[in-house]
């Protein structure tokens, strides 16, 4: 299936996740996070979720971080809806958040950070295939962020799905993932990560 089909049925099943499913989705990914290999000093991105689109609540997963790498720093994205870009910005204590126009919790302002500072990227998405390619809600906001991170910089997707075979019509500018997490397993794409 190409992107847009694959978006259509998976946005639907993970809709159809009972409260339940998502707790016991949620404390898996969770757990599969917090059991990787974290730099103990250095600049790891995670999104904020869009709880009301059932995306993994990963405020577990930054408070877990905060405490037990205290040297490293979570940063946080803030968006421009005008050319869907994305600036990235420390997630201090004391950084005010807010929702934005698509629902997305952002900070006002911040210390801002570059791309290539961050060392690891985690993503939200639908589904993946066996070989990392992504999709996401098709705005290209991460596409266009990934291309300006280091090469060495690890990105990880996570998604309450297990990979399919193959996305049928990816780009030659599609960043693809360097691990996936789901509940059920952790998958490598990349030879030259280690987490």
């Amino acid at each position: 299936m190409d992107k847009g089909k694959l978006r259509d049925v998976y946005k639907k099943r993970r809709q159809a996740l009972s409260v339940d499913e998502l707790s016991a989705g949620n404390a898996a990914l969770i757990a599969r996070l917090q059991d990787l290999r974290w730099p103990s000093e250095g600049y790891v991105h995670v999104f904020l979720p869009i709880l009301r689109h059932k995306e993994p609540d990963v405020w577990p997963f930054i408070h877990f971080f905060k405490r037990r790498y205290p040297s490293s720093h979570v940063v946080v994205s803030r968006t421009n809806l005008v050319d869907c870009s994305m600036e990235h910005v420390v997630l201090h204590n004391d950084l005010v958040l807010r929702e934005n126009a698509w629902g997305i919790v952002e900070p006002l302002a911040g210390e801002r950070v570059s791309e290539t500072a961050l060392d690891v990227v985690i993503i939200p998405l639908l589904i993946a295939d066996s070989k990392g390619n992504r999709v996401g809600y098709g705005k290209g906001f991460y596409d266009r962020f990934l291309a300006a991170c280091r090469p060495d910089c690890v990105k990880i997707g996570l998604s309450y799905f297990d990979p399919i075979e193959q996305i049928a019509d990816v780009q030659p500018f599609d960043v693809p993932l360097d691990m996936l997490i789901t509940p059920k397993a952790t998958y490598s794409f990349s030879l030259t990560v280690a987490m």
